[in-house]
């Protein structure tokens, strides 16, 4: 086979475990973070992660395994009449192979769309976005259940995919299964991107602050880049083996792009550089939001009730989309403790309120803590 635009199965071999050590532990250090902010309380999307990891296990060793092994399905034309019966043994375990390494590539892929949609779920479930992850989400559920059928479908019976010769040229190629998997997996990238970048670039932070969060999200754009490629080596030349590398690396960025916030919010809170950077980063309200005048604050902690404080959870909060400033109110016999934050969106708020200037979502969440001085 040839392979113009990746290199040598033992090239395949060091990247892949290059690869696969970075999102391992890209993958440890988010469970940490994880843990630190909320303890054994994890969320939708932190099993969704652990099962893309799974599949991402399986993908990178079935990949390799590809190129070690001794061939599959597909062969040139008039090259069938001169295996010999081993050829024939290697080829039918390497055609099982490949079949299990396209149904792990493309549930690592769709796992991680799932990892993403959830984050976004929560960053925007009080703003107009949130209608439109929604329905991204279910597009890409049903991008992924299209796939998943034309695989299984595409050559009938499924044995076909490790016979040799093969029943037709389908069940060696892929070639329809391609084209469907290119369609919805592209789209989808797409789609997410178009509405969660916008969003970000009108979040009113200051630039140092909102940067890194554009790449950290921008990286989804090299993922959508990675799949457009693979598919160009796989439709310019079927025999070309060069897809292989390019499969690894649209799932290996797509774990590491995934789990990036999570690692981004723990070396900002750890790294001493980072973490005084952000507490001297302030971001300034242009409308005014609930909980952050000091005079309601004074009057809710003269009455000695917080409706809110009932409700403390676990904050769900990746620490990348906003700054924190913090108010000390000495009143009477009481000290009040008041965090505020601006961000684009939280899944467990103390409170919230919308920018009102069309098309600018803006969410303000404040935490209040009232301390009884002894």
């Amino acid at each position: 086979m040839t392979n113009q635009g990746g290199g040598s199965p033992h090239e395949l071999v060091i990247e892949s475990w290059i690869m696969y050590s970075i999102g391992l532990l890209f993958f440890v250090v988010r469970l940490y973070a994880r843990y630190k902010r909320m303890k054994f309380h994890l969320q939708i999307e932190d099993y969704l992660m652990f099962m893309a990891i799974c599949w991402y296990t399986a993908f990178v060793v079935t990949n390799i395994k590809i190129a070690e092994g001794g061939g599959s399905s597909l062969y040139e034309p008039g090259e069938f009449a001169t295996f010999t019966a081993k050829d024939i043994r290697e080829r039918v375990l390497g055609s099982k192979i490949e079949f299990a390494s396209e149904n792990c590539q493309l549930c690592t892929i769709y796992s991680l769309k799932a990892c993403m949609l959830m984050v976004y779920f929560r960053l925007t479930s009080n703003l107009k976005q949130h209608r439109l992850v929604k329905i991204c989400a279910a597009y890409t559920f049903l991008g992924w259940l299209a796939t998943e059928l034309t695989l299984f479908l595409n050559c009938r019976p499924l044995t076909g995919y490790w016979t040799l010769p093969p029943p037709h040229r389908e069940c060696a190629t892929y070639f329809r299964y391609e084209i469907v998997q290119c369609v919805f997996n592209i789209s989808s990238d797409i789609a997410i991107l178009v509405v969660i970048l916008p969003m970000l670039f009108r979040t009113r932070l200051p630039l140092r602050t909102k940067l890194p969060v554009l790449v950290v999200f921008s990286m989804g754009i090299v993922v959508t880049l990675c799949a457009i490629i693979s598919k160009y080596f796989t439709f310019h030349d079927i025999y070309d083996s060069s897809y292989q590398f390019w499969y690894l690396r649209e799932a290996s960025i797509g774990v590491w792009v995934t789990n990036a916030p999570f690692v981004w919010s723990l070396a900002r809170s750890t790294v001493s550089f980072l973490k005084s950077h952000s507490n001297n980063t302030k971001a300034t309200p242009k409308y005014g939001a609930y909980g952050t005048d000091p005079s309601a604050a004074a009057s809710r902690a003269r009455t000695g009730v917080d409706p809110r404080a009932s409700r403390a959870n676990p904050m769900y909060s990746m620490g990348t989309i906003g700054e924190s400033r913090e108010h000390i109110i000495e009143m009477n016999n009481m000290k009040y403790a008041h965090t505020s934050a601006a961000s684009t969106g939280d899944s467990n708020r103390s409170g919230s309120g919308q920018g009102e200037g069309p098309g600018d979502p803006q969410i303000w969440k404040t935490t209040e803590i009232i301390v009884e001085k002894s």
